[in-house]
């Protein structure tokens, strides 16, 4: 869905101090808004009330009571977007969770006008800042790159668009330049244009004064035009990137005439090596190389090997892994059932995160899932085992039956399996139960995975699973009772008196179960609070695997990563949006995350793989 630009929202600044507030409306009119001064909170009250702003910026000083006070007048006055800015971050726990607070301590005119168009601007393109007002905040799985691109195309923004994968700088609208790893330019947008989910940030700055494509920009097509050569670029059913390559003089090699491309991609194979190191180390675009790629293949000049993945790891839709992090690892995830009503969906399949949310949040009933069935698991099993050992790691046995399913598939096929591979090697194939969900059992495939990868027998790979997984600690802060109501784990005068007091439950895996740890009052305060929590079970004594994952609370998941990163030393840091097992009982708007401190034993066993994946 491509969100609509709204008209630029005229601002209400109510500072009792004259120099600040004379310097913010000054800047924010030179910035195209029509500013509206006012000297307190009373006259702030009037003027909104009278004038209807979309915007509300006001000093924490200018009544007494400080911010919840100016939060409760302003409510009441009109359904403005209030800015705060206060003298200290204690302020802003204090204020509810859509009211923007920004500690303006030491900040001067200039930057507050820069933070403050930061908000405006979100305002007209749909998007939220982040904690420090510093970026916008969003995610592709609800926003598609595409629709991010138009909509700032749109606003006219000069600054980038930053996410895991790379960045797309922008001027006055336009892309004018990108990176993805160490590629550039077109190339790189086009490989950035394939991505489907990830939190990703938006920085504004400046215009630039020397026009709309200065000669250093890297790109000059409109885009349009862009979109339409990363479209035609696609290649489907591209060889996997890890594959390996190989030149081959044949009988025909010399005779054959080959294009200058062609000519470059059979100079640049022998030091690339794989499929993956080709596309990084060659100029062209990646469907540019792969098509001539498989032009020498069938010349049969270049042999392309497939990987060979003695172990396989298999885990279920409840470990909320990114799609693309479960196939560059080898992971086969499966689905397990969500019912509405009559209608059944597989998760992750035919029900992606984004829908199911919308349904969850609209529709006339409340969803249950259902657990992958024997016969899911022994056909997964019958595929891979005859070539492959495998481990097949799952949500707690406390919260699903999905193990046990899994476990009958293994006594009930692995006569059948072995008869298939021949007697010469036994099958290996283990399924673990992970005592947790959601992205604490999402890490232990991954590590898993990357284990496997580097060559470890599954024996060993189980063992430091089962030493691990007791030190994966998870913990959630839910933002509404209502979907715990009614998946029936409280009662309805609990959720509405709780609703009434703003308490927000947090919850942790503990056991192998999902259970209550603690509750706090206000929005605001429960990401703090979980970094205390987090601190309580981890010493920040030693760097820490992260991972984050929210229903439809990209900002809500910035600010934990934030607060994390100021608490903890973070190695590595996964984002993902939450499915749908937690998210039936969490429901929108919640966050969590998951945290696991490796001894220096382990570190290098579940550390990012270097090589290209």
């Amino acid at each position: 869905m491509l969100f609509a630009i709204v008209p630029r929202p005229s601002v209400l600044v109510v500072d009792p101090e004259t120099s600040r507030r004379k310097e913010l409306a000054q800047g924010l009119a030179e910035l195209g808004y029509e500013a509206i001064p006012a000297i307190d909170a009373a006259q702030g009250g009037r003027f909104a009330a009278e004038l209807g702003p979309g915007v509300i910026v006001a000093s924490t000083s200018s009544v007494d009571g400080g911010g919840p006070a100016l939060a409760e007048l302003f409510a009441a006055t009109v359904p403005a977007r209030l800015l705060l800015l206060g003298r200290g971050e204690q302020e802003g726990l204090q204020l509810p969770e859509d009211v923007l607070f920004l500690n303006a301590a030491g900040l001067d005119g200039g930057e507050l006008v820069r933070r403050i168009h930061l908000v405006l601007f979100g305002q007209e393109v749909g998007l939220e800042p982040d904690a420090e007002l510093e970026s916008l905040v969003g995610d592709f799985s609800l926003l598609p790159i595409l629709d991010l691109l138009r909509s700032l195309q749109k606003a006219e923004a000069t600054g980038r668009v930053l996410c895991a994968g790379g960045k797309i700088v922008l001027d006055r609208g336009r892309v004018v330049a990108a990176e993805a790893g160490r590629s550039t330019a077109v190339k790189a947008f086009c490989r950035l244009l394939r991505l489907d989910a990830g939190t990703f940030w938006v920085q504004l700055r400046a215009p630039d004064p020397a026009g709309p494509v200065p000669p250093a920009h890297e790109i000059t097509q409109d885009l349009t035009s862009l979109v339409v050569f990363a479209i035609e670029d696609t290649v489907l059913d591209a060889p996997d990137p890890r594959c390996r390559l190989r030149v081959q003089v044949t009988p025909g090699f010399f005779e054959t005439r080959f294009s200058p491309r062609q000519q470059a991609l059979l100079t640049a194979i022998p030091a690339a090596g794989t499929v993956g190191r080709l596309l990084d180390r060659v100029a062209e675009t990646d469907g540019q190389i792969l098509r001539d790629l498989m032009g020498l293949r069938e010349l049969g000049i270049v042999a392309v090997e497939e990987p060979y993945d003695f172990v396989r790891v298999i885990t279920d839709s409840t470990s909320d892994l990114p799609p693309e992090l479960a196939r560059s690892h080898g992971i086969q995830v499966i689905p397990l059932q969500v019912h509405f009503g009559d209608r059944v969906f597989h998760d992750g399949v035919d029900l992606k995160p984004r829908d199911f949310y919308e349904m969850l949040e609209k529709g006339p009933v409340h969803p249950r899932t259902q657990p992958p069935s024997r016969e899911d698991f022994l056909a997964a099993y019958g595929a891979l085992a005859p070539t492959k050992d495998l481990l097949s790691i799952h949500l707690s046995e406390k919260l699903s039956q999905t193990v046990v399913h899994a476990r009958a598939a293994v006594a009930d096929g692995m006569a059948s399996f072995q008869l298939v591979r021949g007697d010469s090697e036994p099958i290996v194939l283990q399924v673990v139960d992970g005592q947790s969900v959601s992205l604490g059992l999402g890490m232990l495939a991954l590590f898993a995975a990357r284990m496997a990868r580097r060559g470890y027998e599954p024996g060993f790979i189980v063992e430091r699973l089962e030493a691990m997984r007791s030190r994966i600690h998870v913990l959630f802060a839910v933002n509404t009772l209502e979907y715990l109501r009614r998946g029936g784990r409280i009662g309805k005068a609990r959720a509405f008196f709780g609703s009434l007091l703003g308490i927000k439950p947090i919850l942790g895996v503990v056991g192998g179960e999902v259970a209550a740890v603690d509750k706090v009052r206000g929005g605001r305060a429960a990401q703090p609070r979980l970094v205390e929590l987090f601190k309580e079970r981890v010493p920040a004594t030693r760097p820490v695997i992260a991972s984050i994952a929210h229903p439809r609370a990209p900002v809500w998941a910035d600010r934990l990563r934030g607060l994390l990163g100021q608490a903890y030393t973070l190695s590595e840091v996964l984002v993902a949006e939450m499915g749908p097992v937690v998210g039936t009982h969490a429901g929108p708007g919640t966050v969590g995350a998951a945290l696991f401190q490796p001894t220096d034993e382990e570190a290098p066993l579940v550390a990012p793989l270097a090589e290209p994946v």
